[in-house]
């Protein structure tokens, strides 16, 4: 027994000690500690495969027993079994070759899925069952120990008598769990266990009469890893999730979440996958939110989102994306994966669409959801029908494109008017390219017939009133659009490889002017959007020159490794869709600069910068320096730079300095932290710091977040903060997988982490 103990632990042994800095990361340091299985594995019926066997000494008793001793070693198939003494009956029951091992003494056996210790065992060789006592085991190729009095082996199940279990590896007594009986089911990779207690560090701290968990990568229905903390929007919170796997392509995930301040939450998400395409259906419910700075009327607070893509037919596409939440301030209040605060929105949306090589039919309706208590009511498209039709090479020279659509606009504002837009949209294309460059002929044309109606509450105005909102029961639009590209590339190339590409072009482009002051109310916007001159219903006349250059260059492989790129907008004509309102001056100039510079694999730099000829003012600029030398080490120093008047009610311009931390030490510590500081306000506005350690088979997790937070009743130029501590406990070891942490800590915060390098 000696012998054979020595053999079996001696690997794990010899796995701890080898050097850790030979292997890649934990996953590989973990699989280290496990046995292998080398070579191919037999398929096939184990009755049909030979046994081999050898030995210092053999009696054989006719044909139907045989007695082994002395360095036993027997092979069959996959199967190895190694003993001292080993008694070997063959016999044939119902025409059925029947062959049995029973062995003493002490063994070590192992197959492609398990290894086994034990004094004493009865293995049936024209099968896979076994009948072993006072065993130990470990999986093979995958974490999972443990010991029990009786093991018995079957090809679906493993069951265990008195047994423990435990991902840690042979040297960690970290956790483990003990229970009376133990079923491993093999094909379908997951475990059962009666009366189960939980033990860390060997002493018992929980008791369960039933508890079930994987043993491999299948998905498996059961609770997921909690989460707890504190804030000082929340209180004290705790969330527990459920997993319920229904069906091979249907899941649903169940959380319940207690927030001392606020009170329960339940948040459920439905997930379904069919030939037909894929489904996301998703709520978030409290019932009574008990915060006491939520001045809503309604104290139930809710979300629904469905997210939907589906191929109907084969030429057919149903797509959904559908937000709502019960009130503005929802995503202030909650942490959703469902929707953020800065998008200012919630997007609902159905459409259905019909592709064809030439052409394609889209049917769609759209509205919003508003987070702006003072916004203006949004328009929705309800319905909106899109043709598009394509034929590229008419007479091997011109590309002709016909893009038409009707929409009908309607308001829950009465004041407010109804219209039906008619657009018809021809473009022809001819391109023209040698070996110099190559020149773009485009002319375009917007057809738009307008029908309008006064909203319903119309007569209820006073005479000034009925002024503002009314319109013109038919408005026809008609512009035509000449454009001509120019462009070429010129390369160099340097002794060491390199080479420089310098891409020149300018364009000129022409719309005559129309005074479209008729659409929509007047001297307000169109329907398309709340943003001025966005979408169809007010085009700018044009009369300008765009230049622009690009260059790159590119290393000896052809790797990108620098481009930088300037674009200019010369007015030659002042830019109006109204005969009063002047968009952008003669004379003056948009441009934008963007540069990418690719240092080497571990050094990225970048940046951008706008100007806004309208104002004269930069519009935005931000840069950024990015070190990451592996996906799990991070640095990362930006700044970005917004003007107030290009964001919707906010006071102050954005002047952000933050600094991105993301490091892993020794294949156990991950630490993240951020840090963003606002020049404008002169305060941070968002402040992380998180830790992951992880070891083989568990993991323990903290962050804490500090950012600026906006309330009905904040005083002007006042700052408010809120924070969030969460903590997260995980038994690690049951698949494969081992992240360091750093890709989840990273989308922590108000301002989560992008990679904003192009190349």
């Amino acid at each position: 027994m000696k012998k054979n103990h020595l053999s079996f632990f001696s690997f794990f042994i010899l796995s701890a000690l080898y050097p850790s800095k030979s292997w890649a990361d934990l996953s590989r340091q973990c699989l280290a500690g496990v046995p292998h299985f080398s070579g191919d594995v037999v398929e096939g019926n184990p009755n049909q495969l030979p046994v081999y066997i050898e030995a210092d000494n053999a009696i054989l008793n006719k044909n139907d027993e045989a007695f082994y001793q002395g360095n036993v070693q027997i092979r069959q198939g996959n199967r190895y079994l190694g003993a001292q003494l080993a008694q070997v009956e063959q016999l044939t029951e119902k025409d059925q070759l029947k062959r049995d091992v029973t062995v003493s003494g002490g063994f070590d056996y192992q197959d492609n899925l398990i290894y086994l210790l034990g004094e004493k065992a009865k293995i049936n060789l024209s099968n896979r069952s076994a009948d072993i006592s006072d065993g130990l085991y470990q999986l093979v190729d995958r974490q999972g120990r443990g010991d029990a009095k009786n093991i018995v082996l079957n090809d679906d199940f493993r069951l265990l008598k008195d047994a423990t279990f435990t991902t840690c590896l042979s040297n960690d007594n970290s956790w483990s769990i003990a229970a009376t009986e133990m079923r491993q089911y093999i094909q379908e990779e997951y475990a059962e266990m009666w009366n189960a207690r939980f033990r860390v560090a060997g002493v018992p701290i929980f008791y369960t009469p039933y508890l079930q968990f994987p043993i491999g990568d299948r998905r498996r229905s059961g609770l997921l890893i909690p989460s707890y903390g504190s804030s000082g929007r929340d209180g004290y919170w705790f969330s527990q999730p459920f997993y319920w796997n229904i069906a091979p392509n249907m899941d649903a995930t169940m959380t319940a979440k207690y927030m001392s301040q606020r009170g329960w939450q339940s948040i459920n998400e439905y997930r379904l996958l069919t030939g037909l395409g894929s489904s996301t259906i998703a709520g978030e419910y409290l019932h009574n939110d008990r915060y006491s700075d939520y001045t809503g009327e309604n104290r139930s607070r809710h979300l629904f989102y469905w997210q939907h893509d589906a191929n109907v037919a084969s030429d057919w596409r149903l797509h959904i994306d559908y937000t709502r939440v019960s009130d503005p301030t929802y995503f202030d209040d909650f942490d959703s994966e469902y929707g953020h605060s800065t998008a200012g929105y919630a997007n609902q949306e159905v459409s259905l669409s019909y592709n064809q090589p030439n052409y394609d039919i889209e049917l769609s309706a759209l509205q919003f959801q508003l987070f702006d208590k003072n916004a203006n009511s949004p328009y929705r498209t309800m319905p909106k029908l899109n043709f598009n039709y394509y034929r590229d090479n008419i007479g091997h020279l011109v590309d002709f494109h016909l893009f038409s659509q009707a929409t009908q606009f309607k308001n829950d504002n009465k004041r407010l008017p109804s219209a039906w837009r008619f657009h018809v949209e021809p473009k022809f294309v001819l391109p023209l390219s040698n070996r110099y460059g190559g020149i773009k002929f485009t002319t375009k044309l917007y057809a738009t017939r307008y029908l309008q109606k006064d909203g319903a509450d119309f007569d209820k105005l006073t005479p000034a009133q009925q002024q503002n909102y009314a319109v013109r029961s038919q408005v026809n639009r008609t512009l035509p659009e000449f454009k001509v590209n120019l462009n070429t590339l010129l390369a160099k190339n340097f002794a060491n490889g390199y080479t420089q590409t310098i891409e020149p072009s300018a364009s000129y482009l022409y719309r005559p002017f129309r005074d479209q002051s008729d659409i929509g109310r007047r001297n307000t916007y169109g329907y398309d959007s709340s943003s001025d001159y966005n979408g169809l219903d007010r085009i700018l006349s044009a009369n300008q020159v765009t230049l622009g250059a690009t260059t790159r260059f590119y290393d000896e492989n052809g790797v990108e490794r620098f481009n930088l790129g300037v674009e200019q907008i010369h007015y030659l004509t002042d830019a109006r869709a109204e005969t009063d309102r002047i968009k952008e001056s003669k004379g003056t100039s948009d441009w934008n600069l963007t540069a990418n510079y690719y240092i080497n694999s571990q050094w990225n730099l970048a940046a951008n910068y706008k100007y806004d000829a309208e104002y004269q003012r930069t519009s935005s600029a931000n840069s950024f320096i990015q070190f990451r030398p592996s996906d799990e080490h991070l640095l990362q120093l930006g700044y970005r730079y917004i003007n107030q008047d290009e964001l919707q009610g906010y006071q102050y311009d954005i002047k952000q300095l933050g600094l991105t931390a993301a490091w892993e030490f020794k294949d156990n510590w991950a630490l993240v932290g951020k840090h963003y500081y606002d020049f404008a306000l002169k305060k941070p506005v968002d402040q992380f710091v998180g830790f992951q350690y992880n070891t083989c088979c568990w993991s323990i997790s903290a962050g804490l977040n500090r950012y600026v937070v906006t309330r009905s009743d904040q005083k002007p130029n006042e700052v408010l903060y809120d924070h969030n501590i969460g903590f997260r406990f995980e038994l690690r070891g049951f698949n494969n997988k081992h992240n360091p942490g750093i890709d989840r800590m990273l989308k922590n915060g108000k301002i989560p982490y992008i990679q904003p390098f192009s190349l």
